[in-house]
């Protein structure tokens, strides 16, 4: 399997996931969100430019809408996702 491949399913969710429905912080290391209902960001730890704005602007994020983006930490206000796992 080359590099690419490898990078590919790294993108696919072949290091797991974990599915959130609470308030409650969840931390690891994550390469991508996707919303499985209507919701909303609380507190988000990694490398998104002006996620500030968004967390403060309380902005709905709907069901299916994936944001693909490093991060290690998030808190849901509202509503649930599926985290997945980067390279461990």
């Amino acid at each position: 399997m080359g590099i690419a491949s490898v990078n590919v399913n790294n993108s696919m969710g072949a290091n797991g996931c974990v599915y959130i429905n609470d308030t409650a912080a969840h931390t690891g290391n994550f390469i991508a969100i996707q919303f499985t209902e209507t919701s909303v960001i609380g507190a988000m730890t990694g490398v998104m430019e002006n996620s500030a704005d968004l967390i403060a602007d309380g902005t709905s994020l709907g069901t299916g809408q994936v944001i693909y983006v490093p991060f290690t930490s998030i808190t849901l206000t509202s509503g649930a996702a599926i985290l997945y796992k980067g390279s461990v």
